[in-house]
């Protein structure tokens, strides 16, 4: 296996690519405000090539684009937004017709039920539970071991729609549905996740883009720029397409702890997942 290649900027392999699946939060953005260096990286790559935003958030693109616009990241640095809400809402939509649901997860994501014919009800009158997040970003996991114990309980399948573990916003570490979805498969809870780093997430993105823009595109002119192993660079290799990690984003804190230079760091994880580039953060 190849080592990693570290970037002192993305002009040095950009003009490889014709297509650029970029993840957001740890890339472009801390949930707080955007990073001034990312966003003249997307500008120079949007003269030329496609930019297609791929995030974990667990609700409709429209709902993450109000957002973006309160942090003043508009449409002139992509070319289309796709969420694993985006996904979630097609299968929900598209498999699950006449059923009611048990929403584990804060009000701020009931934008992805909308329109889904789907109604929503209490647990005991489930038949499935679709989980987006912890209901307060201070929540701790210890919080959510009794509901889940009552689906377990039930053995209902739940529908997990954002796979990240945790996010950073700003300096501070929250939870996101994927603990809570791995949690309940350590009880032995049935789980279906939508978004990275699951190959049909890419499928699904690569059928849109094809549609959008009526033509094949060849999987070596893409390239994934994100900053987490488990899903942005993972997904990458999943769908078997070239990734540039951005190792300062939600991994910062590991290398720094071990108190190890970026590149042995790298070269570790590179042992568990094929990187093929790096950068600190994402630099033009």
């Amino acid at each position: 296996m190849n080592n990693p290649v570290f970037l002192s900027g993305l002009n040095k392999i950009y003009s490889k690519f014709d297509l650029f699946f970029v993840d957001l939060w740890g890339v472009v953005h801390n949930g707080i405000q955007c990073y001034p260096d990312a966003l003249k990286a997307l500008k120079n790559i949007r003269s030329s090539k496609k930019i297609i935003l791929i995030s974990n958030a667990p609700r409709p693109s429209n709902s993450v684009q109000k957002f973006l616009n309160k942090i003043n990241f508009n449409k002139k640095f992509y070319n289309l937004l796709i969420t694993s809400g985006d996904l979630t809402r097609f299968y929900l939509k598209n498999f699950s017709k006449n059923k009611s649901f048990y929403h584990l997860g804060p009000d701020k994501d009931k934008s992805l039920f909308v329109n889904l014919g789907l109604k929503k009800t209490s647990l005991n009158n489930a038949d499935f539970v679709v989980c987006t997040g912890v209901n307060n970003n201070k929540d701790n996991l210890n919080k959510y071991f009794s509901i889940l114990k009552k689906i377990k309980k039930r053995n209902l399948k739940m529908i997990c729609a954002n796979p990240d573990l945790i996010v950073h916003r700003g300096d501070r570490t929250e939870y996101c549905a994927g603990s809570i979805a791995k949690l309940y498969e350590k009880m032995g809870g049935s789980v279906k996740y939508f978004g990275k780093p699951y190959k049909y997430f890419y499928e699904y993105i690569y059928e849109l883009i094809k549609k959008k823009y009526k033509k094949n595109i060849n999987k070596s002119k893409i390239l994934v720029i994100g900053d987490n192993l488990n899903t942005d660079i993972l997904g990458a290799n999943n769908f078997k397409v070239k990734n540039l990690f951005i190792a300062g984003g939600i991994h910062r804190s590991e290398w720094n702890k071990k108190k190890i230079n970026l590149a042995k760091f790298i070269i570790e994880k590179n042992k568990d997942f094929k990187i093929n580039y790096f950068q600190n953060e994402l630099i033009w």
